[in-house]
């Protein structure tokens, strides 16, 4: 009788652990886990993915992100984007329409500028109004334009075209002139 009492409480006690130790129907593997530098927007049926300002100096830059129409059977247009008038003050953001399940990838289409008063680093606020009433409102990365974001500034002319034209040899010559020089070295090293 002891052995089938302690067969039975120990079959209990098993169950009991299982159950308590259990993670609940929302595992972190069945989650979205984009690892990313840009930022994500999931709240509406337009999700905005890996969105950041590209940027070769301060102030002035290029808007990148992948626009997604999760709607099956509705076109949403974009029809304005704004900046919070503290670090993006000018958003130059043409209107667009996304037809049901489709895409916009603005790295492929150049883009879109804003300025205001920012620097690499740092996170800027942007709002896209669409024509379904939905407004989207994410706080992006300013990130350096090299590395996998190399050449989409298209905004901002390239910090010292004219000058590596007419450097001297002297300046230009020396191995430890060259990094600090170089805004691109400074910002991607």
């Amino acid at each position: 009788m002891n052995l089938r009492r302690s067969l039975a409480l120990g079959a209990a006690g098993l169950a009991v652990t299982a159950a308590l130790s259990a993670c609940g129907l929302n595992y972190p593997t069945d989650r979205i886990n984009n690892l990313v530098a840009g930022v994500d927007y999931r709240n509406g049926p337009v999700d905005i993915l890996n969105a950041v300002v590209v940027a070769k100096g301060a102030d002035t830059g290029t808007f990148v992100a992948t626009f997604v129409n999760n709607s099956p059977g509705k076109a949403v247009s974009m029809q304005t984007a704004s900046g919070d008038n503290t670090s993006i003050s000018t958003v130059d953001a043409p209107s667009f329409t996304l037809k049901p399940g489709s895409m916009l990838n603005l790295a492929a289409d150049k883009g879109f500028p804003v300025s205001g008063t920012f620097a690499m680093g740092q996170f800027v606020n942007l709002s896209f109004q669409f024509d379904n009433g939905e407004t989207a409102t994410i706080s992006v990365p300013v990130v350096a334009d090299c590395g996998q974001w190399a050449g989409l500034d298209v905004a901002t002319p390239s910090p010292g075209a004219t000058s590596s034209d007419s450097a001297s040899p002297s300046t230009s010559a020396a191995p430890s002139d060259t990094p600090s020089e170089s805004p691109s070295a400074l910002s991607c090293s």
